[in-house]
């Protein structure tokens, strides 16, 4: 008869447990002004609270540098070069385009543009070279709006943040956030750049001919720079050379100069690891070092040939068990290419490149024909997940970085977010009056579970980091009404019942019985339509989707399996005995 009342108020308990303890940080903040837990309690919206206002600006010197032929001899590399720098340097002073610098500079230098960039144009006129540089400047602004939409819904998958993300002029977007608690994380995560190579690591003694190359070049020409050899180090277990942290920028921006530079082959380039490491030289001292890496300029595999990036544990027995990583597959091209790689490269060094850092350097033992990998060596679960998004939602064609940040009101007036607010407890308040008034102790029954299922809902929302906003509260209030329906429905069941049987217990389970199927009906298509517009809408057409769908799943509890258990306590206690 009581359908082990034990395990069933077992289970309400242990949910309502945890909904509070996911749900109190936002009591305590929202309720209590306690302004030390606003980091762990449910945020608000743009709409109602405001957020992060960043305006990022694409790189347009790197975007430049890049959109030059690939196959330039090194000389035509040294010449271009000069001239980006001469004419980034022009644009700093007179406050103009780059571009309209460079085209002015070679006018005047009497160089052709079609020479860097002849697979644009096949034109001798510098101004149609230049037009087509701003065309494809257009499209890859449109690719960075794209790849920073995906990027974003990669954080925001259930559409409850609404960010907005929009161009503004030629060259800059503007991202605003919702619920940001760890803004640092959120300008990294926004401005990778995902530029992803697995890159074969040269060998020591190439990268020592290159060292000793560039320190009779400090000597010849009388360079105030100390010998690399007395800040590089050649690293006992890799291929890399070891420097010790405090001389890394130094020693790069040495190595960025154009004559520095030219001394290394135009087939190689030397990057950082993405780790450091700390040496303890026995006097109470600790030393963090860095390792670089003298790589192939042309990468193994980029970018365009991985897929399915995906955050995980490294699984035990694996030489990082227990640590997060990412595993990836490429795709057909990628895989011939990494097979025929590795298969040619036993026992040598591939450097894992993101965004210009090594994040790994692992010996190739065998020919790899799966095409599949993994990126390991993160410092959290965090970043590790936030490469697989930047990696999923696509590379940006150049660089791009904040120019400006600021923190924005809500979009919606305060007295809007009052008025707001004043209805949705206006409209839960006349529903439980309702429901005290007409269905007396019932209705007492249907506003504990409606109440619960609200507690239920928010704790749901909390654990989705859902960032609550206008269309939210709408999906929230319309499961408000779709509970209640649920227990009018099942009321008038066994009220029916009643009047044909008058053994309380067996209306109350012939009307739960036959309620069950008009319930799950109603539900099932509503939640057909939430999961369509879920799937297909974005922003606010998402967000109300999801609340709406978290509030129908969780009524659907409240309404058949709360109340249902408190009938059947009340009726074992003999407190209630027929319909009141």
């Amino acid at each position: 008869m009581l359908n082990n009342l034990q395990a069933r108020w077992a289970l309400i308990i242990s949910a309502l447990i945890f909904s509070f303890y996911f749900i109190l940080p936002s009591i305590q903040f929202y309720v209590f002004n306690n302004e030390s837990k606003e980091s762990e309690s449910l945020k608000l919206g743009l709409d109602l609270k405001g957020g992060l206002n960043i305006v990022l600006e694409l790189d347009e010197y790197i975007f430049l540098e890049r959109l030059a032929k690939k196959r330039l001899s090194k000389q035509s590399k040294i010449e271009y070069k000069k001239l980006l720098d001469q004419a980034l340097q022009n644009s700093n002073i007179s406050n103009t385009a780059l571009y309209d610098e460079l085209e002015s500079l070679c006018d005047q230098k009497n160089i052709k543009l079609n020479k860097f960039f002849s697979h644009l144009s096949k034109s001798s006129n510098n101004k149609d070279i230049i037009i087509e540089i701003k065309n494809q400047k257009t499209y890859a602004m449109n690719s960075v709006l794209d790849v920073m939409r995906n990027r974003i819904s990669e954080h925001d998958q259930y559409g409850l943040g609404e960010p907005s993300i929009q161009q503004l002029g030629a060259s800059r977007l503007v991202v605003e956030l919702a619920g940001i608690s760890d803004i640092s994380r959120a300008k990294e995560y926004i401005q990778r750049t995902a530029d992803f190579e697995l890159s074969l690591v040269k060998k020591q003694p190439i990268f020592f001919d290159i060292i000793s190359n560039i320190n009779q070049y400090i000597i010849k020409n009388n360079i105030d720079f100390p010998s690399l050899d007395s800040l590089m180090f050649p690293d006992q277990s890799s291929e890399a050379y070891i420097v010790e942290e405090k001389n890394v920028k130094k020693i790069t921006a040495f190595f960025n100069s154009s004559e520095i530079n030219s001394l290394i082959k135009s087939n190689n380039k030397i990057v950082w690891d993405y780790n450091l490491l700390s040496y303890d030289f026995g006097d109470n001292t600790m030393s963090e070092f860095r390792r670089a890496y003298l790589v192939a300029e042309n990468p193994a595999i980029s970018s365009g040939m991985i897929q399915t990036p995906k955050a995980v544990v490294s699984d035990i027995g694996a030489e990082n068990a227990g640590q997060w990583v990412v595993n990836l597959d490429m795709n057909k091209e990628g895989r011939r290419k990494w097979a025929k790689f590795t298969g040619s490269n036993i026992n040598r060094q591939v450097a894992i490149i993101l965004d210009g850092k090594v994040y790994m350097a692992p010996f190739v033992r065998d020919k790899i024909s799966s095409g599949s990998t993994q990126i390991s060596g993160f410092s959290s679960m965090e970043e590790a997940k936030d490469i697989a998004s930047v990696l999923k939602a696509g590379e940006l064609p150049a660089p791009i970085y904040i120019v400006q940040t600021n923190y924005v009101g809500p979009s919606l007036g305060e007295d809007s977010i009052d008025a707001g607010s004043f209805s949705m407890l206006l409209g839960i308040a006349l529903v439980l009056l309702f429901m005290l008034i007409y269905y007396k102790s019932f209705g007492i029954i249907a506003n504990i579970a409606l109440l619960i299922n609200i507690i239920f809902v928010f704790a749901v929302l909390y654990t989705m980091n859902a960032v609550l906003t206008l269309p939210g509260i709408a999906g929230l209030l319309l499961t408000v009404g779709i509970s209640v329906d649920a227990n009018v429905i099942i009321f008038e069941r066994i009220k029916e019942e009643l009047k044909s049987n008058n053994n309380f217990y067996a209306a109350l389970k012939n009307g739960y019985n036959k309620a069950f199927i008009t319930i799950l009906d109603a539900n099932i298509t509503t939640l057909l339509t939430a999961f369509i517009l879920s799937f297909i809408g974005s922003g606010p057409i998402k967000g109300f989707a999801t609340t709406l769908s978290v509030g129908i799943i969780c009524s659907m509890f409240s309404a058949i399996f709360l109340t249902r258990t408190i009938f059947l306590s009340l009726l074992n206690m003999n407190i209630i005995k027929k319909y009141r």
